[in-house]
Formats: structure tokens, C-alpha cells, sequence
């Protein structure tokens, strides 16, 4: 006889759970004016779990949400978990039809939304066939909507009676978007409690700390660092990335811990009196997401903390490599070496292992990794080959074993945290009746690391100014994908074979 133990119930709701007995009366998060203890945050998600149930949401259900970092993010997060229906959070920045395409492939049955998107929304809602419910996150009342404070606070505080496997999904993960439409791929709970523990190992995280969250939620950057929040019974402190609230937030709240993108850092220097601000609370600022420049390092040392880490993945893998403060003081350049649970490798194009030093692709193995992408095999069986997710990347290792990325094995310009993916941009800018030939780049950039840059020929006898291309391309691809720069040239660099010397364009317009 066979005694079952429970061994692959893992689950995320159920890290809220613990930390509801362990800490009631605690601040768990922090945002935008309110302050929710791990009792209330749990009391609130359970309420809204039998409201979502109430309104038929079942396990395996998915539920789309539009929201900025707020409370109620949080919440509905949890609340999903508890009963085992999937997140799916809509990137705003994102086109309407892009947003709308995502929500209509899972066949969402619900959409939380807060009062910033209710034109969008409006605009959306006969499009979006398997919606049955809008609730609606925001003051007054939304025509055929449910207020979602009726749910938050009406219903039962028991815990949900579903029962949550470790491989049920929680989370529809979506990649940049930098090839098109963003790939989806369903995170298990058992992956993103594996990636919170890549985190507590790699930063370690505990109940003392307070961290904050400046991703956004609808990214799995935020929601890891909620949930790693959560789970080490820390007081997260939420913000928009608004220079000057992570400013008054570090030093209000006493904040220890924070993950940046370098542009942040490049922001918040811009911030008037900046260094007026009291940052000696800070342990640790964890880059991700773009290179870290020596500029940046250098002034974080500076003005914020002497202790800088830094790491490499993307949202299908979480983190893969973990540089520490201690290491970046003796490789500063690194990226570190492989994180907790993950086996790394560089390979050449037949994916044979390069010798150290060489130059070879980064393909990786990893518990918190899911790139089963979600009605895409065509795509799943280009990243995942022979059991290694391939990651696109060009990177070496050093005698140490510290890994070095540089490049891309694809087209990609990161600006700030966006990555745009440079074909994209130019099939749309050559379909333009006047332009003959497009090339796009990334030019440096003291603020955004990179700016998005339109090299373009014309057609014969035609005229075009910056400013034609631009509106050209507002409406038919996200706004940060647009060139911030478009320079008309005679002719584009090309080799023999008729490939774009990109690498010549960048030198000559970045001098």
C-alpha cells in the first residue's frame, strides 16, 4: 500500500497561505497609498477566488488582466492560483489588436481591468468572444461591468477547496514581442516557485528585508519578485518605474532590495537633487534585462549602493546566470556563473560544446524554464532542441567560468527594457509607397542604453522627412517599436550576397 504524500503539490497560492499564518499582521506590500498586511492580502484573495468561482471560473479557466502595478494585481494573482484558473497579463503598451489577438488565443473567460484602460476595453469588447465577465478595477461604476471590490471583499475568507497540482498552470508568461506577436507559454506553479528560489538563493532574500517591485506586474520579472516577496515574508514595496516615487519610496520605506534595468538607474539621476535622497538603506540592486554599462555601475557605486549583481535570462528561463556583489568586484563585466538548479552550455551551429574563450550559442536547462510555446509548435521546435532551450544569444566563458554575452544571434535592439526586433520594424517602414530599401538599428544612447534608428532609401524623383515615417508607423506596431531617428541615405552598405553591413550604418551615425 501506497501512501500519498503530497509531494507534487507544490503550489503558489499556497506560499500566500503560509505567509498569512507566519506574519498576519505584517505589511506585505505597499503601492500607490495603500498598505495591505499578509492577513488581509490573503483574507482578499480568498474572497475574490469564491467571487471568480461564483461567476464560473473553473481550474484550467484563463483570465486576462489589464492592470498597472497596484494591489489588486497582486490579489488577483493569488486569488487565480487558490483556485487553479491561469493569469494571462496583457502587456498595455502593446497595440489594441496585438492585445486583442493575445486574449482571444486563450479564450479568456474573464478580464480584469483597471480605469485607466476603459477606452481600450470599450473598444475591444466585441471583439473578445469567449469573455463572458469584465471586472472592473477603479472608482464609480462601468456599464455592464462587476465592480471588483464586491468580489474582494464579499464573499467567503475560507480557503478555496480546489485541488492545485505543482504542474497545473498559473501563469501565461509572454516573451517581448520581438519577432511579431509576443510568444505565450503557460508557467506551471511549480516553475515559478522554482524561479522564486533561484532568487532567495542567488540575493538572500528574508523576512527582514524590504524589497521593491518597479517591473511591471504584467511582466514575469514583477510577478517572480512579488512572489519571492511573499514567500521570504518580506514587505514589498510596488511602484510604477516614476523616477522620483522610487526616489521618496527607497527612502520612505527604508527599501533593501531592488531589480533595475540600467536605464532606471540613468533616470533616476535625472531626478533634480537626486543625491539629496537617503539611499543608505539599500543592500543590493540587481540589474537584468540590457548590458550594464561601466557609466551605470560606476554611479550606482556612487550615489545608491557599492553593492551591484547582475543577471542573464529571459522570461521563458527566469534567471540562468547570477553575478553577486562579491563577483562583480572581480569580474565586473560578467554575468557570472550558472544559477541555482541550472546546467548552461555554448555550442557552436551542429550545438557542439566550444572550447573556453571561443564564442558559442547559449542553450540552457532549467526547472524554472517553460518555452512550450502555447499553440506554436512550429516555434517551440526551433527554441527546444534535444531537451536545451536555445536562447539566441552569443556568449564565451572566461577561465573562471563567468560568461560574457556578446551578441545576438537574432536582429534585436534593446532600449531601456524594451527590445524591439529590427525586421519587424523595417518589413513595416518598406512598405511605405515612397521608401526603397529600409535598414534598422540601434544607435548608442547616454539614457536608453540604445534608440531605435531608420536608415532608408527612397524610390526615384520621391521626398519624405522624419516626421511622414513616423506617423506612418503609429497604430501598426507599438510605440516603442517606432524609430526615434530616420536618416535618408544615397545607398545601404550590403556584402557580395546582399546582406545589410548594419555594423557600418551603426559606426558612421553614432559618430
Amino acid at each position: 500500500m501506497s501512501i500519498d504524500l503530497g509531494n507534487n503539490r507544490l503550489s503558489v497560492g499556497n506560499q500566500l497561505v503560509r505567509a498569512a499564518w507566519r506574519y498576519p499582521h505584517k505589511e506585505a506590500i505597499v503601492c500607490k497609498g495603500k498598505r495591505v498586511t499578509f492577513k488581509e492580502l490573503n483574507n482578499r484573495a480568498n474572497s475574490l477566488a469564491h467571487g471568480l468561482m461564483d461567476l464560473g471560473i473553473r481550474k484550467g479557466d484563463f483570465v486576462a488582466i489589464i492592470l498597472m502595478n497596484c494591489v489588486e494585481f497582486v490579489e488577483t494573482y493569488f486569488a487565480l492560483a487558490k483556485i487553479g484558473a491561469i493569469a494571462a497579463p496583457q502587456n498595455y503598451r502593446l497595440t489594441p489588436n496585438d492585445i486583442e489577438r493575445l486574449i482571444n488565443q486563450c479564450e479568456a473567460k474573464a478580464l480584469v481591468y483597471g480605469g485607466e484602460f476603459k477606452d481600450l476595453v470599450a473598444s475591444l469588447r466585441t471583439k473578445l468572444k469567449s469573455v463572458k465577465n469584465y471586472i472592473y478595477v477603479g472608482e464609480g461604476e462601468v456599464e455592464d461591468t462587476i465592480p471588483y471590490e464586491e468580489l474582494a471583499t464579499g464573499h467567503s475568507t475560507e480557503e478555496p477547496k480546489v485541488d492545485i497540482l505543482q504542474d497545473d498552470g498559473q501563469y501565461m508568461n509572454y516573451t517581448s514581442g520581438t519577432t511579431g506577436l509576443p510568444k505565450a507559454s503557460i508557467m506551471t506553479h511549480y516553475n515559478n516557485l522554482m524561479a522564486v528560489s533561484q532568487v532567495a538563493t542567488e540575493v538572500g532574500i528574508d523576512s527582514s528585508w524590504v524589497i521593491m517591485t518597479v517591473f511591471p506586474l504584467f511582466h514575469r520579472v514583477g510577478w517572480v519578485t512579488v512572489l519571492a516577496g511573499v514567500t521570504s515574508g518580506c514587505k514589498n514595496v510596488i511602484t510604477e518605474i516614476d523616477p522620483k516615487s522610487i526616489l521618496e519610496n527607497i527612502e520612505k520605506e527604508k527599501v533593501n532590495f531592488v531589480n533595475f534595468v540600467p536605464v532606471i538607474t540613468n533616470l533616476l539621476m535625472m531626478v533634480p537633487n537626486f543625491d539629496k535622497y537617503d539611499m543608505s538603506s539599500l543592500k543590493t540592486i540587481v540589474y537584468a534585462a540590457a548590458p550594464l554599462t561601466t557609466e551605470v555601475r560606476e554611479a550606482t557605486q556612487k550615489y545608491f549602493t557599492k553593492n551591484i549583481a547582475e543577471y542573464y535570462g529571459n522570461t521563458e528561463s527566469s534567471v540562468l546566470v547570477y553575478c553577486n556583489p562579491e563577483m562583480k568586484k572581480t569580474h565586473p563585466t560578467s554575468l557570472g556563473t550558472p544559477a541555482f538548479g541550472v546546467e548552461l552550455r555554448l555550442v557552436d551551429e551542429n550545438d557542439k560544446d566550444v572550447p573556453v574563450g571561443e564564442i558559442g550559442e547559449i542553450i540552457a536547462r532549467s526547472p524554472a524554464m517553460n518555452a512550450n510555446y502555447f499553440k506554436n509548435p512550429e516555434k517551440t521546435k526551433e527554441a527546444m532542441r534535444s531537451g536545451w532551450f536555445h536562447m539566441g544569444d552569443l556568449g564565451r566563458f572566461d577561465e573562471d567560468r563567468h560568461l560574457y554575452i556578446v551578441g545576438r544571434v537574432e536582429d534585436l535592439i534593446i532600449s531601456g527594457a524594451d527590445k524591439i526586433f529590427a525586421p519587424e520594424v523595417e518589413d513595416l517602414i518598406q512598405s511605405h509607397p515612397k521608401v526603397e530599401q529600409c535598414a534598422v538599428i540601434g544607435l548608442p544612447d547616454k539614457t536608453l542604453g540604445k534608440v531605435v534608428t531608420a536608415i532608408i532609401t527612397l524610390k526615384a524623383g520621391e521626398q519624405i522627412d522624419e516626421q511622414e515615417i513616423i506617423d506612418y508607423l503609429r497604430g501598426k506596431i507599438a510605440d516603442f517599436k517606432i524609430p526615434k531617428k530616420v536618416r535618408i541615405i544615397d545607398a545601404i552598405p550590403r556584402t557580395a550576397t546582399g546582406k545589410v553591413l548594419k555594423y557600418q550604418l551603426v559606426q558612421k551615425y553614432s559618430e
